[in-house]
């Protein structure tokens, strides 16, 4: 009998063990998920999916699926059985000392510092048929960053057609996006709406003013990729959806919903939750779950080869759209010269010429010995610039060469006097100018 109460006791102790450890290695989790599900349902851009959600993770919690993982298999676990409902790539359970996996085989100390890691910009250039390129990596949110926005495309200015690299960006600020799609558009035009379930909030993103020129008449192409995910995909999608740029690549990844990160109270966990969504002002609908679709679909290896081939004969009609009417008007020279003006003008205004630009182009025309193109042009310049020092003494060699020498005295004349008034450093020189004209004309 003392045997068996014996046994009987050490059964007992043995069930509680069991059940202590399995309470032990359950509960912490079960703790976490319940905490995840409360966020889920506060937070999440779709209450009806939140709640399909949790159910799913009531039945898995029941079933014992997260016992016996470690934190890393764990996070990984979660993240995938919340996307099996929701379908959300946006989505995400993370361990917080999880390692950050490096591409390098030996990370090095200097990886600690962003100035050591991949920039937004990775590069820009100016490739064969005056075709701009643009490499971005991500759309960062600092002010620093859409400076750099700024500096690659006033870099782009001359480009008579612009690529833009987004196969391997992985999204980031919907600002610095906002940004960046603000330069293709002069019209003040809604582009999305970022809805927020939690608040019930719409955040309008307008076409804002930029720093540099805008470029709303140049081709652009985008090239994507089955990694192009999140803002670069609202970068592409927007354009697209305007009709402001050719897509060429693969379909992206699908992810159209904003995130915010919360932490797990006393726990190395957090989750990153989709608490908005974007709609476009076109479709009224965005790329989630289905990405963009390219307008010509490709392999994303070959789409730089293909942007290039179609934007060589782009940028050939987009440039002689620009100056074919400059050209015509050169051509066909009247008393007033009234439609040269007019051209040259919409060329400043658009960031295409500059008081430099015609002055050499008349300089152009005077070494070919074409002088009344020349005269003209110089001439124009000085009515689109009358506060520069540099047009008048320019038309006045013009007219010198074409014995106009009672006109050329005068604008020798109000070289000097506009340089003097103007404090210009090179008073002098236009002084000298002046001096040389009367003493070869007397």
């Amino acid at each position: 009998m003392q045997r068996i109460l014996a046994l009987a006791k050490l059964a007992s102790l043995l069930i509680a063990f069991l059940y202590q450890s399995i309470n032990y290695g359950q509960t912490p989790y079960h703790q976490t998920v319940e905490k995840v599900q409360e966020l889920l349902e506060a937070n999440y851009i779709f209450l009806d999916k939140a709640k399909e959600t949790n159910a799913h993770l009531d039945k898995l919690m029941k079933n014992g699926s997260f016992e016996g993982k470690t934190p890393s298999d764990f996070a990984s676990f979660l993240t995938q059985e919340m996307r099996s409902i929701t379908k959300d790539k946006h989505l995400r359970f993370v361990w917080n000392k999880e390692p950050r996996k490096s591409r390098k085989k030996e990370p090095s100390f200097k990886d600690n510092f962003s100035r050591y890691r991949t920039p937004m910009l990775r590069g820009f250039k100016l490739m064969k048929g005056n075709i701009g390129y643009i490499d971005l990596a991500y759309f960062g949110g600092a002010p620093f960053h859409t400076s750099k926005i700024d500096q690659v495309m006033n870099e782009m200015q001359i480009a008579d057609a612009i690529i833009i690299d987004m196969r391997r960006n992985g999204g980031g600020s919907p600002v610095t996006v906002n940004y960046l799609s603000s330069y293709f558009f002069n019209e003040k035009l809604l582009l999305n709406t970022i809805y927020s379930r939690a608040n019930n909030h719409s955040e309008e993103m307008w076409v804002v003013d930029t720093k540099g020129l805008k470029r709303p008449n140049v081709p652009v192409y985008i090239l994507t990729s089955a990694d192009t995910f999140s803002g670069a995909e609202d970068f592409s999608y927007t354009m697209q959806s305007r009709k402001r740029a050719t897509i060429i690549g693969e379909v992206t990844g699908g992810g159209a919903h904003p995130t915010r990160y919360h932490g797990i109270d006393g726990t190395d966990f957090g989750i990153r939750i989709p608490f908005a969504r974007t709609v476009n002002t076109v479709t009224k609908t965005n790329w989630e779950g289905t990405g963009v679709t390219p307008d010509i679909k490709m392999n994303a290896d070959e789409a730089l080869n293909k942007a290039e081939e179609l934007a060589k004969q782009e940028a050939i009609t987009y440039s002689n759209a620009l100056f074919k009417p400059l050209e015509n008007a050169m051509n066909s020279l009247k008393k007033d010269n009234k439609e040269l003006i007019k051209q040259l003008e919409y060329l400043i205004t658009s960031g295409i010429l500059d008081e430099f630009e015609i002055n050499g182009l008349g300089y152009s025309y005077l070494l070919r010995g074409q002088k009344d193109t020349a005269i003209a042009i110089f001439n124009a310049n000085t009515i689109l610039f009358p506060d520069s020092a540099n047009v008048y003494d320019s038309y006045a060699e013009a007219l010198a060469t074409n014995n106009q020498n009672d006109l050329a005295l005068i604008n020798y004349q109000k070289a000097v006097k506009t340089a003097a008034k103007n404090n210009d450093d090179q008073l002098e020189l236009f002084q000298n100018n002046l001096k040389a004209f009367q003493e070869k004309a007397n």
